[in-house]
């Protein structure tokens, strides 16, 4: 919770248990021991709507009535494992929540709003949060609980890349590896605990002072009262009788409680105008963090780039290499089958039409690109028919066709663009339970217009792709052929600062977004149902067009026999290489590619190895990772000077440049969450080219590959093997 939110919501919680509030009973007939499951404060709102103590929960109570979500609603339960583990005891838990929830709307809480002000209603939520927190009994809230008949540790919830499990017990990993998962989780829960207890002093600290505040108050009040009631009778224009004491006592008694009133209001006022000054500062500190962290990061690309031409100067290198690389297949990860009621559960999440209406269309959509696999060109999105209808009157069909389904705009905002030194806040769900859960990512993916993602739980079957791990912007699949595939948002890394996105959704589950940049240039993107960039273009602000994507035209097959070896599979460029000569062995490199007469899709390059080897590969200094993390450290970000400056170069010659950035990792843990995390760490290398070297994302595609194409052939740990590499595809493209 932020510094502004947390005095918000404690003021708010003060604010809401000082206030009365008139309301009328609810009529239930529910059972006491049913409402047992509840914390105090809750039990006594379910079992009557009017009770005093409602009106402090009733965000949270009416929020957790339409989705009961484990990390959100947790608090309200004496025992939330036992209550989310029991289907019967959840069931009857919402059932309370959601007549509790109606009975709450019919009271009227215009006086209390009125009083409290105009916070938020995410404030309000969390202040009610903060109320709940004081329970005795969340210390059974800590970990969501485990689906029925779960063992404890399960071995596909193992960090990715993991280290071969002959580890002798006396040997500590290097700072490549991975360890066991066991410590990671240790760290982590300490860290939560820490930050818990923290925030706990410092809620209590504010609560203590408050209550100062409020008895200094009350002081002044009393010592002003009792100031009026020992005034001299000499200095009073009439003198005192004695027959008229008995009339001033409740004179004096109301006098004093219109001063307890006004030092109460004056009081409230107090604290209002300390909660807006210190949001004010707040926004002050916030604009002047951004405005440092700015100047830091221009800092670190000027020295950066001064150190990157210093070393080339130095002691100019490039390493050609032509290892070959081979296609080992690691072992399959054991199927997980789903039992019958975590089938139950899917077919309950289909029974909802939009669900099943969403999940039909992606069906309709891969079985579609199966048909258009040697045809690119064969099936025209109909978002993009819509952008080239909007730029011609002469497309033929119905205009009614083209008209999207849904629209979405919004302003982009620091706090929503991702930076490479961010990791991803959710790990990936192999079970049903947590993906159905997951619904902070569905909304992730709703927002992105993949509707049909968003509704996909782990164990689905779409169109003989089996759903089977999930998580932020990303779902793994795996095809009826055993390989796996990633499906995400691929506009994901064009966030800017500024920005304005329009998005809009088709029938046919492709997407139309506008990327409006603050320097007056578009990026126009069409997407298919699962994500998959179809047609990329920039518009700058003169209204010249830059093509960079263009998957929609008619491409021939691959045959992969007629197709010249690669010339060179790799190029190692280090700190210490020269662009000016990477640049002319790659050139060299690239002829061959440059020869084929023809042109291939992006979906052909990202999928089919032979065409992709006909470019080489740029590869800078291993950048490793920490153990299950994507980010890439400062001192890792170094090891792309020379490749950053060498696409730097490329893309002011040929401003529609296309790179693709590829993820690799090594073959030791599930193939699902590898291939999850090579996509990624190629994001976050990504995300680092164009913060330290200014690339325009749009001219960046990435794409993971997991542990399919091994550098080093070997099913064990092999630091070689996790690895992130960079081809310029521009010669394959075409364009």
């Amino acid at each position: 919770m932020s510094r502004k939110n947390y005095h918000a919501t404690t003021a708010l919680g003060l604010c809401l248990a000082m206030l009365p509030v008139s309301v009328n009973a609810q009529s239930s007939d529910l059972d006491a021991d049913a409402a047992e499951m509840f914390v105090p404060m809750v039990q006594d709102c379910v079992l009557d709507a009017s009770d005093e103590g409602c009106q402090q929960v009733r965000t949270v109570i009416t929020e957790c009535a339409q989705d009961l979500d484990f990390s959100r609603c947790q608090l309200l339960f004496e025992d939330a494992n036992a209550v989310f583990g029991d289907s019967e005891q959840l069931e009857q838990a919402q059932i309370m929540l959601t007549q509790t929830s109606d009975a709450i709307s019919e009271i009227d809480f215009s006086e209390v709003d009125a009083e409290i002000g105009d916070l938020a209603e995410t404030a309000r939520a969390d202040a009610e949060r903060t109320l709940l927190l004081g329970d005795e009994n969340l210390m059974t809230h800590s970990s969501p609980p485990l689906a029925e008949g779960e063992p404890e540790a399960i071995e596909e919830e193992l960090p990715l890349d993991l280290e071969s499990d002959a580890l002798p017990a006396d040997e500590e990993p290097d700072e490549t590896g991975v360890s066991d998962l066991t410590e990671a989780d240790i760290e982590a829960a300490l860290e939560a605990e820490a930050e818990a207890e923290a925030e706990a002093e410092a809620e209590q600290r504010l609560r203590e002072a408050l209550e100062a505040e409020q008895r200094a108050a009350e002081e002044d009040a009393q010592a002003e009262a009792d100031a009026g009631a020992e005034v001299d009778p000499a200095e009073t224009d009439i003198a005192p009788q004695a027959d008229a004491a008995p009339d001033a006592e409740p004179d004096t008694q109301d006098a004093t409680e219109r001063d307890d009133a006004a030092a109460e209001d004056e009081a409230e006022q107090r604290l209002r105008e300390a909660l807006e000054a210190e949001q004010r500062d707040d926004e002050g500190d916030d604009a002047a963090a951004r405005e440092q962290a700015e100047m830091e990061l221009e800092q670190e690309r000027a020295e950066l780039r001064a150190e990157a031409e210093a070393m080339a100067e130095d002691a100019p290198e490039l390493i050609v290499e032509d290892v070959p690389e081979e296609e080992f297949v690691a072992p399959d990860d054991a199927p997980r089958e789903i039992d019958a009621e975590q089938q139950a559960m899917i077919d309950r999440l289909m029974a909802d039409p939009e669900t099943a209406e969403a999940i039909t269309l992606l069906g309709q959509m891969t079985e579609q690109d199966e048909v258009a696999t040697d045809d690119a060109g064969s099936i025209l999105a109909t978002a993009l028919s819509a952008l080239q209808r909007e730029r011609s009157d002469e497309v033929e069909g119905d205009a009614e066709a083209f008209e999207a389904e849904e629209v979405t705009e919004e302003e982009i905002t620091a706090t929503e663009v991702r930076s490479s030194r961010d990791d991803f806040d959710s790990r990936f769900a192999l079970d049903v339970a947590a993906g159905e859960a997951r619904s902070s990512d569905r909304r992730d993916l709703e927002r992105a217009g993949l509707v049909a993602l968003g509704a996909l739980a782990v164990g689905m079957i779409v169109n003989r792709n089996r759903v089977v791990a999930r998580s932020d912007e990303r779902v793994v699949v795996q095809r009826d052929d055993g390989e796996y595939a990633v499906w995400r948002d691929d506009d994901v890394i064009l966030s800017q600062d500024g920005s304005q996105r329009r998005i809009e959704r088709y029938a046919d589950g492709s997407t139309l977004t506008r990327w409006a940049r603050p320097d007056g240039s578009v990026i126009i993107t069409v997407r298919d149902a699962t994500g998959r960039v179809q047609w990329r273009e920039r518009v700058l602000a003169d209204g010249t067009s830059i093509a960079l994507v263009d998957d929609m035209r008619e491409i021939q097959a691959i045959d992969v026999s007629v197709l010249p070896p690669p010339r060179r599979r790799e190029l190692r460029i280090t700190q210490r290489t020269d662009p000016e000569l990477a640049l002319a062995l790659l050139r060299e490199a690239e002829a061959d590619a440059r020869s084929v007469d023809r042109a291939f899709s992006l979906r052909q390059i990202r999928e089919v190895r032979e065409v992709r080897e006909l470019v080489p590969v740029l590869s800078p200094d291993p950048i490793t990772f920490e153990i299950n993390r994507a980010n890439v450290r400062p001192q890792e970000a170094r090891k792309l000077a020379q490749v950053g400056r060498l696409m730097e170069r490329l893309i002011a010659d040929n401003p529609g440049e296309l790179f693709l950035v590829e993820g690799h990792t090594d073959a030791t843990g599930p193939a699902s969450y590898n291939l999850a995390l090579s996509d990624r760490r190629a994001e976050s290398v990504a995300l680092a080219l164009t913060e330290f070297f200014e690339i325009p994302s749009e001219n960046l595609v990435i794409q993971g590959y997991g542990e399919r194409y091994l550098r080093i052939p070997t099913a064990a740990a092999e630091e070689r093997n996790r690895r992130v590499a960079i081809r310029r595809i521009t010669p394959l493209t075409g364009l």
